[in-house]
């Protein structure tokens, strides 16, 4: 049967579209992904013109954020006319009498009716196939919102494109593809407001908390670097927002955060106030930290690779501080405070032998990865907080510091070659 919709017909270069907009329940009766073709088996590599569907993407990220949100929106789906004849009758072709104002436009405006062929998503296959399994729900693992019943009737914009050959299809896949520049982890947070983690970490840059910017000596100062994931050697930032999202997450735990969802204000009140109250003692507690919010121009020479404070200046190292001062204090064993003031003793040099193969590489820069920060975390632990340790956890931390050189202790051939942990800044009494 044909479908008969009206439309605007617009021009780029020598490519023909129509935009319009079609409910979900007649979307996914009438679209459908290019596997989804009888011919798709029976395609050459070039041919299959799109990458395979992220089935977790769908299922944990965008069937959450459609059902429960009532103010859901996203962009235009590009769908392909596969094999299908278009005709596109204009406003000034129904001899109707049309206000002047209106005229200029009356050939772009109407109705087009695609009969025959199919409609393959070009560009939108994972919205597809989120809106496709709200309407149609069978799949295992799918969480629904509140909204899921109303999904059906939201209107999606989509534009659609007549296949003239394969190669300009792919061409226009892979443009579309290429140049859809992701938002940036740090636009995410700055925007986010489902993500509880993101929400607590913006609060943690108002003028009024411990992040937020401040005047020294008569001089703004920005304390997080909000427009960027990374510091220059220049910058007089003390950390960036996305170190700032990590640490939020390691403090609230998981339990904080459920996908799509924005935690309740009690919630991010509290969870501000937690967040908050673990910076306010870090930044108090460590001397380098009180230096710097008292002295901002020095912030670039404290980070220098040479400088006794350069790892403290460093995202990377700041979070793996904030992990390990958190496992320190686990079970109450130690006050944060405390853990904070041993961890004025430990020697924050980048080229210090206790870094090295750990969160430092062989090239002398910093391994940013999340396993070397677990590692500088487990040894910052262990630095302020060994004489409260069990034989377990000394065991444990142990062997993961040998691992990082590919030395297993549980090895009887390795052991004869294990390293031994840096001496902790108190000494080592381990606990019962």
């Amino acid at each position: 049967m044909a479908l008969l919709i009206p439309a605007i017909k617009g021009k780029i270069g020598n490519t023909e579209y129509y935009e319009t907009t079609m409910r979900v329940r007649d979307l996914i009766q009438a679209v459908r992904r290019a596997s989804e073709l009888d011919e798709w088996a029976n395609f050459s590599i070039e041919e299959r013109m799109q990458r395979e569907l992220d089935d977790k993407r769908v299922r944990e990220q965008i069937v959450p954020y459609l059902t429960r949100n009532e103010d859901r929106f996203f962009g235009s789906l590009i769908v392909l006319i596969y094999k299908g004849e278009v005709i596109f009758e204009t406003i000034a072709d129904l001899k109707v009498n049309v206000p002047g104002a209106y005229k200029a436009n009356a050939h772009r405006i109407g109705f087009v009716t695609i009969d025959g062929g199919s409609l393959i998503v070009l560009d939108g296959q994972h919205r597809l196939a989120a809106l496709k399994s709200v309407y149609e729900p069978k799949q295992d693992g799918v969480v629904f919102g509140p909204y899921v019943k109303e999904i059906a009737d939201d209107e999606v914009c989509v534009i659609f494109l007549q296949h003239e050959n394969s190669v300009k299809t792919r061409r226009i896949f892979n443009t579309v593809n290429r140049y859809a520049k992701q938002t940036s982890r740090g636009d995410n947070i700055i925007t986010s407001e489902d993500d509880g983690y993101a929400i607590v970490t913006r609060r943690l840059l108002r003028d009024d908390e411990p992040l937020g910017n401040r005047d020294v000596n008569g001089k703004p100062f920005e304390v997080v670097n909000w427009k960027s994931n990374t510091l220059t050697t220049r910058s007089k930032q003390l950390t960036t927002i996305s170190a700032v999202y990590e640490t939020a997450q390691l403090i609230l735990t998981n339990s904080f955060y459920q996908a799509q969802t924005r935690p309740d204000d009690t919630r991010l009140d509290e969870g501000t106030e937690r967040v908050g109250q673990v910076w306010k003692e870090i930044l108090s507690g460590l001397k380098p930290y009180q230096d710097a919010l008292l002295n901002p121009e020095n912030i670039p020479a404290m980070r220098d690779e040479n400088a006794s404070s350069a790892l403290l200046f460093k995202p990377a190292a700041q979070i793996a501080l904030v992990r390990g001062l958190l496992m320190a204090c686990h079970d109450d064993r130690m006050t944060l405070a405390e853990a904070v003031s041993r961890a004025n003793k430990i020697d924050w040099r980048m080229h210090a032998p206790l870094w090295e193969g750990v969160l430092i590489k062989a090239s002398g820069a910093i391994d940013a990865g999340s396993e070397s920060r677990t590692r500088a975390a487990n040894i910052i632990c262990w630095m302020i907080a060994a004489d409260v340790m069990t034989k377990e956890e000394h065991d444990a931390v142990r062997r993961n510091y040998n691992l990082a050189f590919g030395i297993d202790v549980n090895d009887p051939e390795s052991i004869k070659i294990a390293r031994e942990l840096p001496e902790p800044v108190d000494g080592v009494k381990l606990a019962a």
